[in-house]
């Protein structure tokens, strides 16, 4: 059995976690508001590249169990999500997006990542920081490799990557359905040893 499951990396440190603009931390019930608020303030920017805006999340109760189940991810070990949280003046802290680790393959020391902001958000370096502080938890608690696609229609998506530093490797034809159309995927990797 031991072969199966490599016990001693099985643990998830779900911390807050601050960068220079943005602090990254487990979101609680005081955030269902504020997210379902930014979530409905953005809901056509965000239903552009992403599927579970105009399917997901239509209230705050759905908010709300979204982040249960998050938070069951994080118990468990497969899974994560900060919210993103931009800092301001006086040390407000305003929540711009989140970021989730998904697919944890304990195994593999694999998993992915994904990350959206609020349109009133985008553009400040945000999501590059919040990727880059998420590699950096991810590798101190022995992850090896982190992945991430990016829609070939979402070039602003893919150049976040690429600022953290994730290499591109290919092409994944018609990766994600959504709007009812196929759409091409950029796969991206990050590597433990290629983070600095």
């Amino acid at each position: 059995m031991s072969d199966f499951l490599d016990d001693e990396l099985c643990e998830f440190s779900l911390q807050e976690v601050e960068g220079e603009r943005a602090v990254l931390r487990p979101l609680g019930e005081a955030d269902v508001q504020p997210l379902f608020e930014l979530i409905e303030g953005s809901r056509e920017f965000l239903s552009e590249h992403l599927p579970w805006p105009s399917e997901e999340c239509r209230t705050p109760e759905d908010v709300s169990a979204k982040i249960d189940a998050w938070d069951l991810q994080a118990q468990m070990a497969n899974g994560a999500c900060w919210g993103i949280f931009e800092k301001g003046a006086n040390a407000d802290l305003k929540i711009a997006g989140c970021i989730m680790l998904g697919w944890v393959q304990w195994k593999n020391r694999s998993a992915t990542v994904s990350y959206w902001l609020g349109q009133d958000f985008c553009g400040r370096g945000l999501a590059t920081e919040a990727l880059l502080l998420v590699a950096g938890e991810s590798f101190a608690m022995g992850l090896n490799r982190l992945e991430l696609t990016a829609s070939v229609n979402n070039p602003k998506s893919a150049a976040v990557a690429r600022r953290a530093g994730f290499q591109e490797e290919g092409l994944c034809r018609e990766y994600e359905r959504i709007h009812d159309h196929f759409e091409d995927h950029i796969r991206f990797s990050l590597l433990a040893r290629d983070f600095c």
